[in-house]
């Protein structure tokens, strides 16, 4: 089993084995042909603990995420410094983007305009284009599954 980037760093829930980095999740997924999850979390994120504890072991929001799509997890609070190589001043925001959190925010907030956590993101791997609009907390299972689906069934059209 390849080891993937920063998966040292954080805990995986529930079995799964997400990604941590945006861009090796991404060409994981063109090579798998599955659409993407974007998990935007953190670390002192209440709500994004309260997901994975009570909607994510549901047993059909977790074959979704186990089966048919790539999960990629982005800490937006991390404090791991990015190798200086790979610092960069943002674009969007004109900071200076030295943690893996920042990137993450940064991501974030320059593609889905949006530094809320827990975040959905289903994406498509080919265009890095949402699927379906993006989306916060949902505490009910049956509707995060139908989420879930939504995102599946919009990939499976533009395949």
């Amino acid at each position: 089993m390849t080891t993937r980037r920063y998966e040292n760093l954080f805990d995986s829930p529930l079995g799964l084995r997400p990604f941590f980095d945006y861009e090796e999740g991404v060409a994981y997924a063109r090579k798998v042909h599955k659409p993407v999850i974007i998990d935007f979390t953190g670390h002192a994120c209440v709500n994004c603990r309260k997901m994975e504890a009570a909607v994510w072991p549901d047993p059909n929001v977790l074959g979704l995420l186990s089966n048919d799509y790539v999960l990629i997890q982005l800490y937006v609070d991390d404090k791991t410094m990015l190798p200086v190589e790979e610092q960069y001043i943002s674009p969007f925001s004109n900071r200076k983007i030295t943690t893996i959190g920042a990137l993450n925010s940064d991501i974030q907030a320059s593609r889905f305009n949006t530094n809320a956590q827990p975040f959905y993101v289903l994406l498509h791997p080919d265009t890095e284009q949402p699927l379906v609009s993006p989306q916060g907390a949902d505490y009910h299972p049956t509707s995060y599954a139908g989420y879930l689906s939504t995102g599946l069934q919009a990939f499976k059209k533009l395949k």
